[in-house]
């Protein structure tokens, strides 16, 4: 028999004879000229998907359902070296986990697959064996040589390891065809050979490994195997939610963001249909073999990528655990630099041409002495904690923004609780005081027990821990904070309720006692006799400084309304506060890595018509220089602006802007005296964004249309030809010109804000003429 490894020195598959599908496109299944497979897998899938048959939106069985201690996975490649398979070792002892997936191909050294398949037996891990075909290799099928390799590869890789592994998966990312180069012809031909070939050496098989949510492809497979009695013994799909972005989200590409409501289709939803389909062909169990969040599609976004990944690992798990049709979720590669549980430190991003990781996990990247462990590491061990082999009883509360899930193991009853991203529900609001008093542990979401119980649940998930004969429940008010958002927190800070008859608001401190010496120096009934002294502006809102009470030599920074016009009395009453308001666009900035001065509190009447008593309160920057500032010295004919040039300062901003954009933010106030201007390390240019009420948010980028109207404030300072450079120099990045219908808009822009001013000033006048005192005498005379 030939040995696996002396496939490195045998010829390339793509220098052989027979590769039939040179200079086409490879489809997996055929809809530009259908054959007779093609046909009968379109009709299984429709079969298998048609609408009306499964019952989707049936109750989930509330009965107690045991997880077992090795429903969690994690995905492993062949190590380099015996060095790195210890080391690998090592770090899933720490993991915890008790399953794992091993990706193998031809070209890999079964002396290392054999070391470390060895050593996961000596921790007693279940393995699961993933036969992969090289590309060349699948593109050749069902071609009788490349038939005979794969046979022989799958033959010398069970009778080596039948006695160490748990099953085997045969498929990979079936329905991306790039990534397997398999035709329908060619999978159901490699199939074969991996199903006769578990059914000799009495194995599970698991398969055909459909990625994402595409169930038709799933129907139609299962469909097709079912009359050629090739089922699997357990169907398997990679159960992706990160096109959703968050793992509570609807999926908004089956229909596009505007009808994601109609089809209703969320991680839950997902489950119980593939579970369905199943059903349909006999299989009764279900695993997710490889699923993950990569930190650059989180960066589009959001800032924190790292810890939003260990966020959005523990909320995954936990709504794929609150449903019964899939029984194993593994996460993806164990180390990487994209989507790993520990960083591979090699910052090498796989291009996207290249065959993913998903489908096949080819090694482990760089060396142990570069790898680090990532939050989501310690969000994975804490999860597998505490669900391994616990008994879950049920969802608690699925209301919109908010979740909480009851299980329980050995003396302890427990609850997995979070909202979905920058939202915070209260505690108090969630459970009855008795309950709370209660508790025996809090913990956080990688294990660690909280000293104090906080006030709010927020997008990272708490363990709320009872003794086990003790049944809390769930107060009728539970649900989200209308109208707040809330940033994720750093620097050890944490929110904390201000709440009293009269008044409410969110305090941001790192501790009950910084929170309480801010309430009580700043609260509603302190901060309204402040001295406005440190007056920055006041006009339409009152800007003014006050002494830190945590901090004798630091400011802090006040904002509250003075006046509002009748229509907006009127148009605002179900507004939120404008101290919420600048809370919430404050907090949205932050949540997307935007620079802006940190949130310390706001404080708002209870009486929903009372909207002047309201204020924000967030730290003191220093900088005394804005955009406006050095526009303003550009456009007068100054060629250098605190050593910056034009071109210089302008290559920073348009920088600073297209991410600002690019993550979502439609700022609706975006001018020069808005952004505020600092040196930073290296004299590098650094900007940071003031008045903060107006901002709007959505998870995309924003359209041209709303980045034409911020960037008509940002520039208006500029003369026409320094607008014209800076607007090229932005749009140039997006691939397009500025148009002469956009110059046009922006000189109205611009001819428009003089008419304002100039109106301003004449109303100014009048008023002064006509209040005057000589005036007033001159009237009197008359009279």
């Amino acid at each position: 028999m030939v040995e696996v490894t002396d496939r490195k020195t045998s010829t390339p598959a793509t220098q052989r004879q027979g590769t039939k599908t040179k200079g086409k496109k490879i489809r997996f299944v055929n809809l530009v000229s259908p054959g007779r497979l093609d046909y009968e897998f379109l009709k299984e899938a429709l079969l298998g998907i048609r609408p009306f048959q499964y019952h989707l939106k049936r109750p989930v069985s509330q009965e107690p359902r045991l997880i077992s201690e090795h429903a969690m996975g994690v995905n492993l490649a062949v190590p380099k070296d015996r060095e790195s398979c210890l080391i690998i070792l090592d770090h899933l002892k720490n993991l915890g986990v008790k399953s794992v997936r091993i990706d193998y191909s031809y070209r890999q050294d079964l002396t290392r697959l054999e070391e470390l398949i060895d050593g996961l037996a000596d921790l007693k891990l279940r393995v699961l064996l993933h036969f992969i075909q090289p590309l060349e290799e699948g593109e050749r099928m069902p071609d009788k040589e490349a038939l005979a390799e794969w046979q022989l590869f799958i033959e010398t890789g069970l009778t080596r390891f039948n006695d160490r592994i748990e099953a085997i998966e045969i498929g990979s990312t079936i329905n991306r065809a790039k990534w397997t180069r398999y035709t329908l012809t060619g999978f159901l031909a490699a199939w074969k050979v991996g199903h006769d070939a578990a059914r000799k050496h009495g194995l599970t098989l698991v398969g055909p490994n459909v990625t994402d949510f595409e169930p038709q492809y799933n129907a139609g497979v299962l469909g097709m195997l079912k009359k050629r009695n090739l089922l699997p013994d357990i169907h398997s799909n990679n159960l992706f939610a990160e096109r959703a972005i968050e793992p509570e989200w609807l999926d908004q590409k089956i229909l596009g963001p505007e009808l994601k409501k109609l089809h209703g289709y969320e991680l839950r939803k997902k489950i119980r249909l593939l579970g369905a389909i199943a059903t349909r062909s006999n299989i009764s169990q279900n695993w997710s073999t490889s699923a993950f969040w990569t930190l650059p599609r989180i960066s589009r976004l959001l800032d924190f990528p790292e810890e939003q990944q260990a966020d959005y690992l523990t909320r995954y798990f936990a709504l794929c655990f609150s449903q019964p049709d899939f029984q194993k979720i593994y996460w993806g590669p164990l180390i990487s630099c994209r989507e790993g549980l520990i960083d591979d430190g090699t910052q090498v991003v796989p291009s996207s041409s290249e065959r993913d990781i998903v489908s096949f996990y080819s090694g482990f990247p760089g060396t142990p002495k570069t790898w680090k462990l990532r939050p989501a590491f310690h969000a994975f061990r804490a999860f597998n904690e505490f669900v391994g082999g616990a008994v879950y009883h049920g969802a608690l509360c699925q209301r919109q923004g908010l979740e909480i899930h009851e299980l329980s193991k050995g003396d302890e009853r427990f609850h997995i609780a979070w909202t979905v991203n920058g939202k915070l529900a209260r505690i108090s609001d969630c459970y009855e005081a008795g309950d709370l008093e209660k508790l025996s542990s809090m913990r956080s979401r990688d294990g660690e027990t909280l000293e104090e119980r906080p006030d709010f649940l927020s997008q990272q998930p708490l363990y709320l821990s009872w003794p086990k004969h003790v049944q809390p429940s769930l107060r009728e008010g539970a649900g989200i904070i209308p109208n707040v958002t809330a940033a994720p927190l750093a620097s050890g800070c944490r929110y904390y309720d201000f709440k009293t008859p009269e008044w409410r608001g969110i305090i941001c401190a790192k501790s009950k006692q910084d929170a309480a010496v801010l309430g009580e120096a700043l609260g509603p009934d302190r901060i309204a006799d402040q001295d406005q002294k440190g007056s920055l502006r006041k006009s339409r809102n009152a800007i003014w400084t006050v002494q830190d009470p945590r901090d004798p030599e630091g400011l802090v920074v006040v904002k509250k309304p003075q006046r509002m016009s009748f229509h907006k009395r009127v148009l605002d009453r179900k507004k939120p506060s404008k101290a919420l308001r600048s809370w919430n666009g404050t907090s949205q900035l932050t949540r997307r890595g935007i620079p802006s001065p940190k949130v310390i509190a706001y404080f708002e009447s209870v009486d929903p018509k009372d909207l002047l008593s309201n204020w924000f309160i967030c730290e003191h920057v220093t900088s005394g220089l804005s955009v406006r500032t050095f526009f303003s010295k550009y456009a007068a004919g100054e060629t250098s602006v605190e050593g910056f040039t034009f071109a210089q300062f302008t290559e920073k901003l348009v920088a600073f802007t297209l991410k600002l954009h690019n993550r979502g933010c439609f700022f609706r106030d975006l001018s020069g005296g808005n952004v505020l201007v600092s040196h930073g390390k290296k004299q590098e240019l650094e900007f940071s964004l003031i008045d903060t009420a107006r901002l709007r948010c959505r998870s995309s980028k924003i359209p041209l249309r709303q980045r034409l109207a911020d960037l008509k404030r940002l520039v208006l300072k500029l003369t026409p030809s320094q607008q014209t450079t800076f607007m090229e120099s932005y749009l140039k990045s997006l691939k397009l010109r500025f148009t002469p219908f956009q110059k046009l808009s922006f000189r109205l822009y611009s001819a428009k804000i003089a008419l304002k001013r100039q109106k301003k000033k004449l109303r100014t006048a009048f008023t002064e003429f006509t209040t005057s005192p000589d005036q007033s005498r001159r009237t009197g005379e008359s009279r």
